[in-house]
């Protein structure tokens, strides 16, 4: 117990019945939890009488790895693991109470959207049928987060996909036929583990007792991160015994979009011991002073206390646009290499994966190696490819593979019927006007034509612009269900190309790049690299010096928060976004937010006006 602070330790030895732990970022909430194993192994209880429920495998892993450094014992008794695999091991055991058969078998993601579709074609008598239902991906998204969340169909398509409130009659029945095959084939898929798991507790008395009266103590780590059912499924699992054990920060809580609810931290609070642990060993005391300003309004009430000492405060960059925001990145990056740092000490954190596509070509310019956590590289996506094909056929329309590409968003064009047209139109002296003549049986057909033709002789941003509005929208909305995503890379991409006179220019850097980046990836050095993700990506992990860029009205906080009603959690996200800094905090700010913002009024919240002048430096960049 040496080794633990007097918050940790009070945490540790004094939580009895129902205790949460809020602990700060940066505290040591893992050795905690640790420790707490430790104590209840050393005074009596049985591993088999402990239960630990993590987010990730790997983070149970730990715990228990370093439970048993400290306690010397053998711990594979106990029963830990995420909540997946905790209800997936009881529902084995006690799931035939329910009509479960022990051999059931799990559907990954993958497998259960292809059950998704099974059942989907049944209810599609038509190609037009087809387009007016979601896909099997949409459908098995908004299933998955009603069962998250307890929602009904109605609710989950009003909150989260008004465009198809028309045949929420179709889907509904399609949920109901999904869950009959399911048990039919005697299959579950995810979220099946947590309803089976909560209808077993709640519907059989008898195997909750039993259940319970085994469990002593129930541990779960990062309680902010549980959804309805599994903060439900915790209450009956610890209620014979009331020996429950949460940490928690919920000022961290930012995964509402998947169904975790910010307010179980506080609602597990009433009636339990709070126990809070706030000493930051992560940052220096510049950063923790400007994180103790930041805290979430609706937040638990904390302060944190730093314990690493800097002169350095952290620094607002205040920059003309994201084109000047992404230069002086660079150009900063490149400082702190040539200073001893290494590109794996530096993190890049955007609120949207849109907001890192100037960044992405100006690293690559500068040669500065990087890896994205937030998705894929831009010049990877299909979306983009899809762009770049469309600007390389106008470029040159002699290339077979790019007008495969395009030819195959048509309606009735196959792969082979694709090829076919594609070799014949390149195969004449005037590829687009044999295109703009051919007579091929397909209802948008005439839509590409018309926008191919108004293209000619354009400038890039125009062409991707007429691409864009005039055929792809409709073909992005309909396949991905992420197409809100999607359509903010295009418009950045329409903003990024403005600034080109050629579109043979504008395709020359975009592939370019993408060379020096593979090529960067191959030659790689000790010194690693740069890393660029979203907050989400980003929780959890920390680097020596971290850029926050992009903190605009309407671009963080993000301009749909706005409309979804949100602004706590990008209160939230900036919280986990500047906390993630252990040297060095940059956080950017724009005279121009990104064009999305103008589209929707003006936001009323500045995160940077939020700021204690006094807390940091202020830089202009022009």
């Amino acid at each position: 117990m040496n080794e633990l602070d007097a918050e940790q330790r009070n945490a540790v030895l004094n939580s009895f019945g129902k205790s949460v732990v809020i602990a700060g970022p940066g505290s040591g909430k893992t050795r905690v939890i640790t420790y707490k194993i430790a104590y209840l192994l050393g005074n009596g209880v049985k591993p088999s009488e402990i239960l630990l429920v993590t987010f990730t495998r790997a983070a149970a892993k730990e715990m228990i790895e370093r439970a048993q450094k400290v306690t010397k014992r053998e711990l594979s008794g106990m029963l830990s693991g995420t909540f997946h695999h905790v209800c997936n091991v009881l529902l084995r055991r006690y799931g035939s109470s329910i009509g479960l058969k022990p051999n059931f078998t799990i559907l990954d993601e993958d497998d259960s959207v292809d059950l998704m579709k099974l059942v989907r074609s049944r209810f599609v008598t038509s190609k037009q049928m087809s387009k007016a239902l979601p896909t099997p991906n949409e459908l098995y998204s908004l299933y998955s987060f009603m069962n998250n969340t307890l929602q009904t169909p109605y609710e989950v398509i009003v909150k989260r996909a008004k465009r198809w409130i028309n045949v929420i009659d179709v889907i509904e029945n399609i949920f109901k036929e999904y869950a009959i095959e399911k048990e039919k084939q005697n299959v579950l898929d995810y979220d099946d583990l947590l309803l089976k798991m909560l209808m077993l507790l709640e519907e059989k008395p008898d195997v909750r007792e039993r259940i319970s009266s085994q469990f002593k103590w129930i541990l779960v780590d990062e309680f902010q991160d549980t959804n309805i059912l599994q903060l439900k499924i915790v209450q009956l699992l610890s209620q014979v015994h009331n020996n429950l054990f949460v940490v928690a920060d919920d000022a961290q809580s930012i995964y509402s979009f998947r169904g975790a609810r910010f307010e179980n931290v506080k609602e597990i609070m009433e009636g339990a011991n709070v126990f809070k642990i706030q000493t930051n060993y992560r940052s220096t005391d510049k950063i923790v002073e400007l994180v103790n300003s930041m805290i979430p309004r609706s937040s638990v009430p904390k302060k944190l206390r730093a314990v690493r000492y800097s002169s350095q405060k952290p620094v607002v960059v205040n920059t003309y646009d994201h084109f000047d925001e992404a230069r002086f990145v660079a150009q900063r990056i490149i400082e702190h290499v040539n200073d001893g740092a290494n590109y794996s000490d530096i993190a890049v954190i955007y609120r949207a994966h849109s907001h890192s596509l100037e960044l992405q070509l100006e690293l690559s310019k500068n040669n500065i190696p990087f890896k994205i956590l937030s998705g894929l590289r831009f010049t990877e996506t299909a979306h983009a490819k899809d762009v770049i094909a469309f600007l390389k056929i106008l470029e040159n329309p002699y290339d077979v593979i790019s007008w495969i590409r395009i030819l195959k968003m048509l309606e009735n064009v196959g792969d082979v019927k694709a090829e076919r047209i594609a070799n014949e139109i390149t195969s004449t002296e005037d590829p687009i006007g044999r295109f703009l003549s051919l007579n091929v049986k397909s209802a948008n057909i005439d839509v590409l034509k018309n926008v191919i033709y108004n293209s000619l002789g354009k400038g890039p941003s125009e062409q991707i612009r007429n691409f864009y509005e005039d055929f792809y929208q409709s073909i992005l909305e309909y396949h991905y269900q992420d197409f809100r995503d999607r359509e903010e890379d295009i418009e950045r991409l329409i903003e990024m190309a403005s600034f080109y006179n050629s579109t043979e220019e504008f395709l020359s850097e975009l592939i370019i790049s993408e060379a020096r980046e593979a090529e960067l990836d191959r030659n790689e050095d000790e010194g690693g690299k740069v890393t660029l993700t979203t907050v989400h990506q980003a929780k959890g992990l920390e680097w020596k010096i971290v850029f926050v860029i992009g903190v605009n009205p309407g671009d963080f906080p993000h301009f749909l928060a706005l409309k979804d009603g949100s602004l706590d959690e990008e209160e939230r996200l900036f919280y986990v976004a500047i906390t993630r800094a252990k040297d060095m905090l940059y956080i950017t700010h724009s005279v121009f937010s990104r064009s999305d913002y103008f589209r929707t009024g003006k936001i009323e919240r500045d995160f940077v006006e939020d700021i204690p002048p006094y807390l940091v430096e202020y830089w202009r960049v022009r």
